[in-house]
């Protein structure tokens, strides 16, 4: 990846960034009389410095009569270094804070946004509107509604919002017309907090918006790609991830170690990508299992596959099979590959076939590296320093010995999920049938590429045997994609709670807790200050550990349910069909995050209507 051009700054902002940077060097060192002394600037609380440990970054770009614009919401804590008026009890001055916000706008937001057309940088932005806001006003649910508010009254001088607890809004405007190419974005906003999360939204006159969601810094982004663009990005992947999976490297290495013949080794590394290549497609497309433990459960069957293979090599490897085992063995690699694939297919664009096969190249083109690299390294080794036999003998008994500690530890983290056996009823009809139809086709595959195989002599083949073997194999690979209260949503704004419970809830706390708390301090600025982008599992424990004050810990665990649903609720989650549960495994993959709703609705993955957001893990 090419490193960006330098973005244009005017001489006061660079100025101004110099400054910041050497009173915090100094600051850091212990030395804050030296720092004002020198530099004759006003000392300031040192927790007015510190980086926050989470930020969200929302901004909505828009093509709009040639000309490129952008809101970007930032809470005003991320953007240090900044003096903003404040009048009593830490509230932000609001009749004074213009001038302020327009120096953070310029020095934190727009200086941190390069946007390409092609290879045209487009210059640097203005910035034509700043607007300190409230976190819970929902301006940004469209484009739209955030540009009249921008454009419309300030929030009145009397607002009382606590400086760290304010949002700024700033639309940006770049004056050059737009030049020929694909639009590209590279922002530069993960020194704003410890953990950034970026959620841009991208729409042209017209066209549907697509969400894209990253943390940290992404590198160019091209918002609207190109078919090319979306190969090139997703060639790259599929290289640095199957290089970066070790545990794929060594189970390459054990399935070739004792086969370094070039035709027999030909029908191995085939029948291995062609099987992942299966499970890896339907993963992408929505067709593999949802359930919480599935993920836990094929990193464990990654690891089980590298011992057997290894276990295998020891006690000698059956040759005539070994092609068999790399197929039933690829298809729960491929899953394995499709988990770092998931999550980038929202940078296809409308491209998801081509990023699909892309990937999957990129992983065929790391894997042929691999073994161009590793095949004559073991032919000398094995010629000129220890015997075949010994050489295949310590190699394996070394990759059992890391595989088989993967995975146990592996297996205790899947202990941690607990299955639930799903009911007789016609939905688990249809998913049998569902399973049946796929390892049916699986095997299909497989025999018509055993006879392809055994014709070009490849493998020597057991046509019954293999037929066998892979209909169970991909019957198991291909497991029920539903598993009643395993599906965990990603975020509190879809609906992780019902109505009855949040109705419950509120009865609960108005009798055990408002006697010590009020709903103020659990809702509005101060609870998404607090608690935004962290899991529900956190404030559960924090509920159920604290509350009430008087007695904590004193409620059954059905009543701190209800009044984390009640609690959702003050806060603007709305209610859904599915009931909440306490179950802290599921707990911890749900996202407390009121945005996604406006965020997610109707803007998926290729440009597909499901909720989304890194996410961000």
């Amino acid at each position: 990846m090419l490193p960006p051009p330098p973005v244009q700054r005017t001489a006061g902002v660079f100025v101004n960034r110099l400054v910041v940077a050497v009173r915090r060097i100094l600051s850091h060192a212990g030395f804050p009389l030296l720092v004002g002394l020198l530099l004759g600037l006003p000392l300031r609380v040192a927790a007015a410095h510190e980086v926050p440990s989470r930020v969200l970054v929302t901004a909505i770009v828009r093509v709009d009569g040639g000309l490129l614009r952008a809101i970007v919401r930032v809470p005003l804590n991320a953007m240090r270094d900044v003096d903003f008026p404040l009048r009593g009890g830490g509230l932000l001055d609001m009749a004074q804070a213009d001038s302020a916000l327009h120096d953070a706008a310029q020095l934190w937001i727009a200086s941190g946004l390069v946007m390409r057309a092609g290879d045209t940088v487009l210059g640097a932005p203005r910035v034509l509107r700043v607007r300190a806001s409230l976190p819970t006003d929902g301006a940004f649910v469209s484009y739209a509604a955030a540009l009249a508010q921008l454009n419309g009254a300030p929030l009145p001088p009397t607002t009382d919002i606590p400086a760290p607890q304010a949002m700024l809004d700033v639309l940006l405007e770049w004056p050059t017309p737009l030049a020929a190419g694909t639009l590209s974005a590279d922002p530069q906003w993960a020194h704003l907090g410890v953990e950034t999360t970026t959620v841009l939204r991208f729409t042209t006159d017209g066209s549907t918006e697509r969400a894209l969601t990253w943390l940290g810094t992404p590198g160019p982004v091209q918002l609207d790609p190109r078919w090319w663009h979306a190969a090139w990005r997703f060639v790259r992947w599929g290289v640095t991830h199957m290089l970066g999976g070790i545990d794929h490297i060594l189970f390459v290495l054990c399935l070739v170690a004792p086969v370094r013949q070039l035709r027999p080794l030909v029908g191995i590394v085939t029948a291995f990508t062609v099987a992942h290549s299966i499970t890896l497609g339907a993963s992408a497309l929505g067709y593999a299992p949802t359930a919480l433990w599935f993920p836990p459960l094929v990193e464990v069957l990654i690891a089980a596959s590298i011992v057997y293979m290894a276990l295998e090599n020891l006690v000698g490897a059956t040759l005539h099979r070994r092609w068999m085992m790399a197929f039933a063995f690829g298809l729960i690699h491929g899953f394995g590959f499709s988990g770092a694939l998931r999550d980038t297919l929202q940078f296809a664009g409308n491209h998801l076939l081509v990023a699909l096969a892309a990937f999957n190249i990129g992983v065929e083109l790391a894997q042929l590296g691999v073994l161009v690299v590793a095949l004559p390294v073991l032919n000398v080794v094995f010629s000129r320093i220890v015997p075949e036999r010994t050489g295949v003998l310590v190699l394996s008994a070394l990759i059992a010995h890391e595989a088989w500690h993967w995975m146990t530890s592996r297996f205790e983290t899947l202990r941690e999920y607990r299955f639930s056996w799903p009911v007789l009823d016609a939905a688990l009809a249809v998913v049998v049938i569902r399973v049946a139809m796929a390892g049916i086709a699986v095997g299909a595959v497989a025999w018509g590429l055993s006879l392809v195989l055994a014709r070009w002599s490849l493998v020597p083949i057991r046509r019954s045997a293999t037929l066998a073997l892979l209909l169970a194999g991909s019957s198991i690979a291909l497991a029920p994609r539903d598993v009643r209260a395993q599906v965990a949503p990603r975020s509190t704004a879809v609906g992780v709670y019902t109505a009855e419970q949040a109705t419950k809830g509120r009865e609960v706390f108005n009798g055990a807790c408002l006697g010590c708390h009020t709903t103020a301090t659990h809702m509005g600025p101060a609870f998404q200050q607090r608690w935004f982008g962290r899991s529900l599992a956190e404030l559960f424990d924090y509920v159920s550990n604290l509350m009430p004050k008087a007695a904590p810990a004193s409620l059954s665990e059905d009543e701190y349910v209800w009044v984390v649903a009640y609690i959702l609720r003050l806060n603007g989650m709305p209610p859904g069909r599915a009931e909440l549960t306490a179950d802290p495994t599921w707990m911890r993959a749900v996202r407390i995050d009121s945005l996604a709703a406006s965020v997610g609705r109707g803007h998926s993955i290729g440009n597909r209507s499901s909720p989304s957001v890194h996410g961000v893990r």
